[in-house]
C-alpha cells in the first residue's frame, strides 16, 4: 500500500511524499518514503559496499526516524541472509551474495538503501488518514526498489497508477 501525502500536509519530512507502508497493526505503522533519492555513491555512506555498487547512486531518504541507520532493500527474496518482506522484497543478505547478485550493478530489483524509515504509533496514522493528510493507492514492492519515479506523487495523488504511463491530463 502507498501512502500518499495530500498536497496540504505541511510537515516537512512528509510533504509530496509517497511511503511504500511496510507494516501496519494494532502495534503501530512502518513504512519507507520512496521518492527521495540522495545523491550520493552507496559507498559514501556503506564502507564494505560491494564492488559492482560502489559508485551506485541508490541511497534514499526512507523517513525521519532513525536517520542513521540504513535498511537495504532488494526484490531477490532468495538471497543467502536476507529477510523476506514479500514475494518479491527483502532486506539485506550476505555481503558475499550481494556482491555477486549485483556484480554489474542496480538493475530492476535493486537494491536501494534507505536512510532512516516512517512510523507511527498505536492508531496515529489511521487517525491522519481520517484527517485527510493521506491519501491511499496500490502499492508495488517494485517502486521500493527500483530508481526512483519523480513523478510518483503527482501521479498518485491524481489518482493515476503507480506503474506505466502517466495519465494524458498530467502532461
Amino acid at each position: 500500500m502507498f501512502l500518499v501525502a495530500a498536497p496540504h500536509l505541511g510537515d516537512p519530512n512528509f510533504m509530496r511524499s509517497v511511503v511504500y507502508l511496510l507494516r501496519h497493526g494494532e502495534d503501530g505503522s512502518m513504512g519507507l518514503i520512496v521518492n527521495r533519492p540522495l545523491p550520493m555513491p552507496l559507498s559514501e555512506i556503506w564502507d564494505e559496499t560491494p564492488e559492482g555498487l560502489r559508485d551506485a547512486q541508490v541511497v534514499a531518504e526512507g523517513g525521519p526516524v532513525d536517520r542513521h541507520q540504513g535498511l537495504l532493500l532488494h526484490g531477490d527474496p532468495s538471497l543467502p541472509g536476507c529477510q523476506p518482506l514479500a514475494a518479491d522484497l527483502a532486506i539485506g543478505g550476505e555481503r558475499a551474495a550481494l556482491a555477486v547478485r549485483y556484480a554489474r550493478g542496480p538493475d530492476g530489483s535493486g537494491p536501494r538503501l534507505f536512510l532512516g524509515y516512517a512510523g507511527w504509533g498505536p492508531g496515529q496514522l489511521a487517525e491522519e488518514i481520517a484527517e485527510g493528510a493521506w491519501l491511499l493507492r496500490p502499492g508495488s514492492a517494485l517502486h521500493v526498489v527500483m530508481a526512483p519515479d519523480h513523478d510518483l506523487w503527482q501521479r498518485l495523488l491524481a489518482g493515476g497508477s503507480a506503474v506505466g504511463p502517466p495519465a494524458p491530463s498530467l502532461n
